[in-house]
């Protein structure tokens, strides 16, 4: 009996060790077509586990095939906490690491990004999980159908941090490639994003989903499956997926001064959607009105403006009190200190400065200054580092803009803090931004993926406007 009960047992040792040292390779799929992959190792260590992830991104944007490939390296102690971590992010002529380590709940991070360096530290309220350990905690707390736990997620590369509720629903048929299989529902969410996964009975992954995020799939593939070049000609058109139809005309928004839309299949919760020229009128049907800000009727400023000052503080991304930041703030702006006519200086100058270039990245400042490129999110993240840099309180926007009244698209822009908060574009060098400009949320990078939760079933009608 005891010869048995030790063989027993050496098996399960083995099986525990097998899952301790994994490797999976999966094929990510938006809306059923391959745009990438992602790999993932987890190897057990004296201390705990080394984990690595690398993914790949290949999108068509605009016409020009772009690729986005993100690397983590991180380490945990034996019940998967995270220790330090290194994630590094590369696209054509752009790369950005940051680096993490946490001693007791501080987290210091440093960030490079074309050679500079920038350190800041956190304070976390617990220590926290890395998303992809999810599925070896839901093996070693041997989950049942029914159960359900809050762990703490920390994301490296937004550096995002809160509580994610994990759900196990029970078996069921899941379809893959044309088969039926069965495996056990799993529901986790984190910054607000549902993902459902289904498990075999060995806790091995079957599929992945992530229905507001574009639908969203990861799906269990060989290597050489999973490494195949994506074709140019098949990359996945991201703009033209996440564009939104209009049911009725406008002008073109530069002629108006006022908008009324009605935004449906969506609600207002979790969104950033009232300000002080974008108002909530009605929440069903949800409604939406919209003003030209008239700059003249503003209040005139010296700077720096002593209010708001959360959002003139540097970040991991938005890097205003670098020095090379500081100095290009000052070249675009002179002597100028009235703060509307520093904030018309540099929305033209980062507007005249950026090569317009679709960039599949996650920016820094750093880089967009010294590449000199990009779209959207590259202008607007300039721009907060140098309005910040020169003492305007700047926050990022993003949501959906139209340029002729029939689509909208996904856009990124900036509010400043002029007496209210007013909205304005270094892309299309629009101080203020007109009122085609839907924002749906306010931050930074952790923030955006809300937006495509909401792009992918919005549909927008519109109700009234008026001319200028």
């Amino acid at each position: 009996m005891r010869a048995i009960n030790s063989g027993t047992s050496q098996s399960n040792d083995k099986d525990q060790l097998a899952h301790k040292n994994s490797e999976e390779w999966l094929g990510i799929f938006l809306q059923g077509q391959r745009v990438g992959y992602s790999f993932t190792r987890i190897s057990s260590t004296k201390d705990g586990f080394n984990v690595e992830n690398r993914t790949k991104y290949t999108l068509n944007m605009m016409g020009e095939v772009r690729t986005l490939i993100s690397h983590l390296s991180a380490r945990t102690d034996k019940a998967y906490l995270l220790t330090d971590f290194i994630t590094k992010l590369e696209t054509t002529g752009h790369s950005t690491e940051v680096e993490g380590e946490i001693n007791g709940l501080q987290l210091t991070l440093t960030s490079y990004s074309q050679g500079v360096a920038q350190t800041k530290t956190m304070e976390l309220t617990e220590k926290a999980y890395l998303p992809v350990v999810a599925e070896n905690i839901i093996r070693d707390r041997n989950l049942k159908p029914g159960d359900e736990i809050h762990i703490p997620c920390f994301d490296p590369t937004t550096q995002f941090s809160a509580t994610t509720t994990i759900k196990v629903i029970g078996k069921e048929l899941i379809e893959v490639f044309n088969k039926k299989i069965k495996g056990l529902r799993i529901e986790t969410t984190f910054m607000g994003i549902k993902t459902i996964t289904w498990l075999d009975d060995d806790y091995r992954l079957i599929k992945r989903s992530a229905p507001g995020m574009m639908n969203l799939e990861m799906i269990p593939l060989t290597r050489e499956q999973a490494l195949a070049e994506i074709e140019v000609n098949e990359a996945f058109d991201l703009l033209s997926f996440v564009a939104v139809k209009v049911n009725g005309l406008m002008p073109h928004p530069q002629r108006l001064s006022y908008l009324k839309l009605e935004l449906q299949e969506i609600t207002s919760e979790n969104l950033d959607l009232k300000d002080d020229y974008q108002n909530i009128m009605l929440e069903s049907p949800l409604t939406l009105e919209f003003r030209l800000p008239v700059i003249d009727d503003l209040p005139d400023f010296t700077l720096p403006i002593d209010e708001h000052k959360e959002f003139l503080e540097s970040s991991i991304y938005i890097q205003s009190d670098n020095a090379e930041i500081i100095e290009a703030a000052n070249r675009m702006v002179g002597d100028e200190r009235n703060a509307k006519k520093v904030v018309g200086k540099l929305v033209e100058g980062v507007y005249s400065f950026l090569k317009k270039n679709p960039t599949a990245s996650l920016p820094s400042a750093i880089d967009v200054l010294k590449t000199k490129e990009g779209d959207c999110n590259e202008h607007s993240i300039l721009f907060a580092a140098l309005a910040r840099a020169k003492g305007i309180p700047t926050k990022i926007y993003a949501g959906l803009v139209t340029f002729q009244g029939y689509t909208y698209y996904y856009h990124a822009w900036c509010g400043v803090w002029l007496g209210k908060w007013v909205s304005v574009d270094p892309t299309f060098n629009q101080f203020p931004a007109d009122v085609g400009h839907l924002k749906l949320i306010e931050g930074e990078i952790s923030e955006w993926p809300r937006v495509y939760k909401v792009v992918s079933k919005l549909k927008v009608k519109v109700l009234e406007y008026k001319e200028k």
